[in-house]
């Protein structure tokens, strides 16, 4: 095996057990040692390829944000996007990743104001194609007259934002069909009928 793959191979190893940790304790709680016990690697290892405890956060948000896009992308096509069909695939995506899903919640409920500009940076992409699929959501549907498009998106968002608490905090059986509920519960209030 060649010297960048042994690397890449280290970093990837390291980076799984960061993730896992992180999700299950979120920034706060995790600790390089416990990331070392969990993966039985030596700090000298980690130290080689993180600087820091904020690093190897940052690499695990990027590497959230950056999965979740991948699999948005692949699974939704603008063109003929609706809005069962994106809050589907964004709860079928936390269904099959639970890990990504607690460090979701982390990310957005406790934010690391001393990080906010890098996580900030993680997530560009997936903010950008969020802001897409409403945005193309939305101009199809007729709006309620008091709410304009840009109203709308930032009600989305936020709602998109809380959707990911609420699949992370409930973990019955039947949270996909209580945020499908809320969904249309919060679309009433927004899409002219």
């Amino acid at each position: 095996m060649k010297r960048t793959e042994r690397n890449k191979k280290s970093r990837d190893f390291i980076l799984m057990h960061a993730f896992a940790e992180f999700s299950a304790h979120g920034y706060a709680g995790s600790r390089l040692n416990q990331i070392c016990a969990r993966g039985n690697i030596s700090k000298g290892l980690l130290y080689h390829y993180y600087a820091d405890k904020d690093a190897l956060y940052l690499s695990c948000v990027a590497m959230l944000f950056q999965d979740m896009v991948d699999y948005l992308q692949e699974r939704i096509d603008l063109a003929s996007l609706t809005v069962d069909q994106y809050f589907s695939v964004r709860l079928q995506f936390f269904q099959q990743h639970p890990l990504h899903r607690q460090m979701f919640y982390d990310v957005l409920m406790y934010p690391q104001s001393h990080l906010a500009e890098q996580i900030e940076q993680c997530r560009a992409a997936f903010d950008q194609f969020n802001n897409t699929a409403l945005r193309t959501i939305l101009e199809k549907e007729q709006l309620a007259d008091s709410v304009t498009l840009d109203q709308a998106i930032k009600q989305f968002r936020a709602f998109v934002n809380f959707l990911g608490v609420y699949i992370r905090e409930d973990s019955a059986a039947d949270a996909e069909q209580k945020a499908g509920e809320l969904l249309h519960t919060m679309l009433y209030g927004l899409i002219a009928r």
